[in-house]
């Protein structure tokens, strides 16, 4: 029996369904990558096998007992408490007693008063009644697999760490299904290295939405499509799922046209009038009215899209020059003595471990934060055009 199965799936937020009737099943010990067009509902379905969003209609079922966990595309944001409080979340049931533990502990340790160990012991007495200390132990596990540090302040934390920290949630407790949404989103390359690693010896199921091309690779065991409502699965890696793909859109637009030529002629002969109302041709009627409406019902190719960047007005060759850059957070050094030139046509990548201040670098060169001290020098004509994956597009003139 598959762990997960859902059949006669139909969903629609709009006239045309996320999901048409069609059907997933969900073995053990496989990555499925679900794959598909922006838009074309794989999050949605992620969210259905998670159980957080019901079909309009058909059914899932899951092996009994089955324990199904969800890393969201976006790390969480503006949550207060610490990572152990947010790992422990995932949790729900059990959490308040264990983060309750925790806190009292570290209060202990600096308070020692009758009052807190009367507090901490009574705690520990809930803690020992219910069992809960074999999942205080999971999660103190998951925070020392993931490098996390529990008693750190969630605000404190970079995109990447955030991330970690949503793993760590989702992973306490102990899934057979981990349902994965853009998991390499924030991370930088030795983390995604670690992250295909710790993946591949997680004991279970793994269905995961990426556009990493090289972490698909690497991970998946099955690619699962989802085209205009309908969910196909292609066996064998991503590169062969390509190639398979591209076949399969090449019949299609080959067997559309010749429906369409059919068609096309069925309406000729349609216009002929009286011909087509003699009783010998009512069969050949009715065979046009479901031509008809099957050409109603197809849902077309959707084409690639095409992005249009205006050009700025051209600059020198050096647009942008910044010397002697220093900023600081804290006691934390992120920018010391930097200084770097853009010259036109330049394409720079900025790497570095998640935490080291490589958002904080842009951002001091888009004048979003002011450096402690620093010296910019920049071509008069010159834009920023910004993309970032949790805001929308925006241009600025640089002053």
């Amino acid at each position: 029996m598959s762990l997960i199965s859902m059949s006669g799936a139909w969903l629609s937020f709009s006239d045309a369904p996320l999901l048409d009737n069609t059907e997933i099943h969900i073995e053990d010990n496989e990555r499925v990558c679900l794959v598909g067009r922006n838009g074309a509902g794989k999050s949605t379905l992620l969210k259905i096998l998670g159980k957080e969003i019901p079909l309009d209609d058909g059914r899932v079922i899951y092996e009994q007992d089955l324990i199904v966990a969800r890393l969201q595309q976006d790390p969480p944001r503006n949550i207060g408490g610490t990572v152990f409080d947010f790992v422990a979340e995932g949790v729900a049931e059990q959490a308040e007693h264990l983060k309750a533990y925790h806190a009292i502990s570290h209060l202990v340790e600096t308070d020692p008063s009758e009052k807190n160990l009367t507090r901490m012991a009574q705690i520990m007495e809930i803690l020992d009644h219910q069992g809960l200390w074999q999942l205080d132990s999971r999660i103190s596990e998951v925070l020392l697999q993931l490098g996390l540090d529990g008693d750190a302040e969630l605000s404190s934390l970079s995109g990447g760490w955030l991330r970690k920290a949503a793993l760590g949630r989702a992973l306490v407790s102990s899934p057979r299904v981990l349902l994965l949404d853009e998991p390499t989103n924030h991370l930088d390359i030795s983390t995604i290295d670690w992250l295909e690693g710790f993946l591949k010896e997680f004991q279970g199921s793994i269905v995961f939405i990426s556009h990493d091309r090289s972490f698909i690779r690497n991970m998946a065991t099955r690619i699962v499509d989802l085209d205009r409502g309908k969910l196909v699965s292609w066996p064998g890696n991503y590169d062969l799922y390509l190639l398979s793909k591209e076949e399969a859109l090449r019949v299609e637009e080959l067997q559309n046209a010749e429906f369409d030529r059919k068609l096309a002629q069925e309406e000729v002969w349609i216009r002929q009038g009286i011909k087509a109302r003699r009783t010998r041709n009512e069969g050949r009627v009715r065979a046009l009215k479901a031509l008809r409406n099957e050409r109603s019902e197809r849902r077309e190719v959707m084409g690639t899209a095409k992005m249009q960047v205006e050009e700025a007005v051209r600059s020198g060759k050096i647009v942008f020059e910044m010397e002697d850059v220093n900023y600081q957070v804290g006691d934390k050094v992120l920018v010391r003595n930097f200084s770097a030139q853009v010259q036109r046509g330049d394409k720079i990548a900025l790497v570095g471990p998640n935490g080291c201040g490589k958002t904080t670098l842009l951002k001091l060169m888009l004048g979003q934060l002011k450096a402690d001290s620093a010296v910019y020098t920049a071509a008069p004509s010159w834009k920023w055009l910004t993309l970032t994956s949790i805001a929308p597009i925006w241009i600025r003139n640089a002053r």
